[in-house]
């Protein structure tokens, strides 16, 4: 049954590779103009070869490499909190306990991506930048050994295939994996390797290697083979090639994000609308770079013409060198040896280099992903900075919509699946819910919100709309003060209050408490002011007092 369902799972995976293989080929174009080190898709890189030997301009390489490093600065801001678990339910997110657990699981996803052992950081950088280039990436998360940390691995787009589900989402994937054999017998244990891998195995060789495959399958694919606990949705194989089953494990997550930028219908594999556009550019600037490069070469050691028979000595170009003429030769036929005047005009050339240069530029954003410090320090109008935010709002959505839906917030949610069915929250019931959770929690769909340079955009638009309003009900109120009861003030300034840049939530106390204390302000407001009365009638009393005391005493003189 296991030899059966091995080769119909080898059967498939020739089938979801041998579709692929022309989109190797672009691949390999690409990554030679764009992402050389990583141009390994038909062919293999030496070690100590020299990847960009091949190119005389790296303009290409370094848009990629500043888009592919943008994209990290952008969604995972290493100078703040990048990520918060929230309740997509209002009223429960208000919720105190509610808050409370929430951060609790916040501060645990956080500890685990930046663990030493993780890998998350250099996983997640080499995914933007295969992003970035070919349009999607390949990241697998797993449980380590002890199951008290996950591994993120991001693995060459040319081992892995795949295809989606019905709702549009990736759901099969296929790697190919090369294994040594001592990683294949802590993996999957001695007993279980081919005959090939044991002896390797004895033999101590730590050098060969093994094909296998790593298959994560649907289980209405696969389930025919085998029954798997309720729950399991896929089915998590090792398989060799010839079919031989190395692991069949029961999967209650799908432990690979495959983020895709741009997708046309019909076609699983995504592309990047950045290299798109660009890589017509990317050709060109090689060869006009070349050419830029002989012209200069001539300008400085143009060649040379010599008369036949004139030149009676190898020509010296030499300093100090000397050229033979012979001596019956008629200088007045023409010189013996001169430079040949080629009228190379070598600006023009870098003109257009340039402007090839800038054209690169725009296809990889750079020039619309400013950031927004930018603005500080800047004297400009609110108007003025509410069109620039927009602006960047317009620019940054193509490249922050799929970023935030398909890597960032799938990465967190497979987190999250995975921390809770480990534990990781704290014990959980046979539903595999943590037992901590608040039940006002139960049932309700967590997300995450971002804080990254897109937010901040978006505070800005908020911040700016407020002071644009507060000047027009300014203006209003100096014609009529009774329009000050038109606009629920309180509501705007807490809004732009919690989108300043830089603030905290935790400033900004809840609506509750600030109407408490503002009863209790009034309240005292409205004692002051009755002590103040009581205070006023008391002395007009002994005024009155005094001035009658002093009639008194004139009508007895």
């Amino acid at each position: 049954m296991a030899d059966r369902a091995g080769k119909d799972l080898m059967e498939i995976d020739s089938r979801l590779f041998s579709t692929k293989g022309s989109l190797d080929s672009f691949h390999q174009e690409i990554a030679e103009f764009f992402y050389p080190e990583r141009a390994s898709f038909t062919q293999e890189l030496i070690l100590g070869q020299e990847f960009a030997s091949h190119l005389t301009d790296s303009y290409p390489v370094q848009v990629r490499r500043e888009l592919g490093d943008q994209i990290g600065s952008m969604v995972r801001p290493s100078d703040r909190a990048w990520f918060k678990a929230s309740a997509s339910n209002e009223r429960v997110a208000r919720d105190s306990a509610a808050k409370q657990f929430l951060e609790f699981m916040t501060d645990v996803n956080r500890a685990i991506l930046y663990s030493r052992d993780s890998g998350y950081r250099r996983a997640a950088n080499e995914c933007e930048h295969d992003f970035s280039a070919f349009g999607m990436g390949w990241v697998q998360v797993s449980y380590n050994k002890k199951r008290d940390n996950l591994l993120f691995r991001t693995h060459h787009p040319r081992n892995m295939a795949g295809c989606e589900g019905h709702d549009g989402r990736v759901n099969h994937v296929h790697r190919k994996c090369d294994m040594k054999a001592h990683t294949m017998a802590h993996l999957f244990g001695e007993d279980k390797l081919p005959k090939p891998v044991k002896d390797a195995l004895q033999r101590k060789d730590v050098t060969s290697t093994f094909k296998a495959r790593h298959i994560f399958i649907p289980l209405d694919v696969y389930e025919p083979y085998r029954k798997f606990p309720k729950g399991a949705k896929w089915a998590d194989v090792y398989v060799t090639e010839d079919g031989t089953i190395l692991q069949e494990l029961p999967a209650f997550t799908f432990d690979y994000i495959v983020p895709r930028w741009k997708t046309v219908s019909g076609h699983f594999y995504a592309f990047s609308p950045a290299v798109v556009t660009a890589i017509p550019q990317a050709r060109m600037l090689q060869r006009m770079m070349m050419t830029i490069i002989e012209a200069g070469e001539k300008q400085v050691d143009p060649p040379m013409i010599a008369t036949q028979d004139a030149v009676v000595s190898p020509v010296d170009l030499t300093p100090n060198g000397i050229t033979f003429i012979d001596s019956e030769y008629d200088e007045r036929l023409g010189a013996a040896l001169r430079a040949v005047d080629l009228g190379k005009n070598v600006g023009l050339g870098i003109d257009l280099v340039n402007d090839a240069r800038n054209t690169l530029t725009e296809a990889f954003y750079l020039n619309k992903l400013a950031p927004m410090a930018s603005l500080q320090g800047r004297e400009v109008t609110a108007y003025q900075a509410s069109q620039m935010v927009q602006e960047y709002i317009r620019h940054a959505l193509p490249l922050f919509e799929p970023i935030e839906d398909e890597w960032t917030g799938a990465t967190l949610d497979l987190v999250t699946e995975k921390v809770m069915r480990a534990g990781g929250y704290g014990p959980v019931d046979r539903n595999g819910i943590p037992v901590d959770m608040p039940d006002i929690l139960l049932g309700q769909n967590i997300t995450y919100e971002f804080n990254n340079s897109l937010k901040e955009a978006r505070d800005r638009q908020v911040i700016n709309g407020y002071q644009e309003s507060a000047a027009v009900l300014q203006a209003g109120m100096a014609l009529d003060p009774s329009l000050a009861s038109d606009v629920d003030t309180r509501t705007m300034f807490r809004d732009a209050f919690g989108a300043v840049p830089g603030g905290r939530a935790d400033w900004l106390v809840s609506k509750e408490e600030a109407d408490a204390g503002r009863q209790a302000m009034q309240e005292q407001m409205a004692a002051q002011q009755q002590m103040q009365q009581v205070g006023q009638g008391a002395e007009v009393a002994g005024m009155v007092g005094n001035a009658a005391q002093q009639i008194q005493a004139a009508m007895n003189g």
